[in-house]
């Protein structure tokens, strides 16, 4: 998904998330701020009753902010790890839901959701990644079935106790070696466990998507850093210049998400 400049879009899920983690009103005014794509949580997507779904497409498209990504997968509850795993249940979950994805006109999706991913106490390592490899080829499977690509996203160990590093995300997606399974990168997670910018080369050829926030706080950037502009320049060093999505805490959006945008439209020029 490479582009000859980035693109920036906008998670919702986090502005109201204990009220209205869809988001559908903000979308006129991120329309308005000049944000060039939208990023649903798609485990709440998913909450949508089934008679509903065609009415909020329409309203969606109505708007005309398109949707080009996905984020949170899967809900805590679908276990992807230890002994509650079903199977059958998550591949059903991962049809249905990669199918609302393709309705929206999604093209990635992001498999992060370290909840459910998490390893439950004293379950061993070795057989959680195990589990996980396996999900992961199922979802490779369904995404290519589907027309969408998933990437996978590590988070830091302050969020989880499995895949906390960029290495870690690089050799799942190389083990699984699945065409529509690539990689994310989320700076806010990089910042978070220090790791070096540099940390973004492991990933030449299989970064699809990528995720922003300040990380004290897990806020809006604010003002341009040097940090931010060393971040964007590794991208582009690795050859990628696609889709970057806001994803961040607020507690004024009016005031926060149209100046974010212009941080980042100059740290990445």
């Amino acid at each position: 998904m490479e582009a000859k400049t980035f693109r920036f879009g906008f998670c919702t899920n986090m502005v109201y998330p204990d009220t209205d983690p869809i988001g559908l009103d903000l979308l006129p005014r991120l329309k308005e701020w000049g944000y060039a794509y939208v990023e649903f949580s798609l485990r709440d997507l998913m909450t949508i009753p089934r008679e509903e779904w065609g009415n909020f497409c329409e309203k969606v498209e109505r708007i005309g902010l398109p949707v080009e990504a996905c984020n949170n997968f899967f809900p805590p509850a679908q276990r992807i790890t230890g002994p509650q795993v079903d199977f059958e249940a998550l591949t059903r979950y991962t049809r249905e839901s990669l199918k609302r994805a393709k309705d929206l006109g999604a093209e990635v999706v992001v498999f992060g959701s370290s909840i459910a991913r998490n390893l439950p106490e004293g379950f061993p390592r070795d057989r959680g990644m195990e589990q996980i490899r396996q999900a992961s080829r199922m979802i490779g499977e369904v995404a290519e079935a589907t027309g969408i690509v998933v990437a996978i996203e590590y988070h830091n160990r302050g969020e989880a106790n499995i895949l906390n590093t960029m290495e870690e995300a690089v050799r799942l997606c190389r083990e699984v070696h699945h065409p529509y399974l690539k990689v994310l990168s989320d700076y806010y997670h990089m910042a978070y466990e220090q790791e070096p910018v540099e940390a973004l080369f492991l990933a030449q050829g299989l970064l699809v998507h990528a995720h922003f926030a300040e990380v004290e706080n897990r806020s809006f950037p604010k003002e341009p850093k040097e940090v931010y502009r060393a971040y964007f320049s590794a991208l582009k060093k690795i050859g990628y210049r696609g889709r970057v999505s806001v994803e961040a805490f607020t507690k004024n959006v009016e005031q926060d998400a149209p100046r974010a945008l212009e941080v980042l439209v100059a740290c990445s020029g």
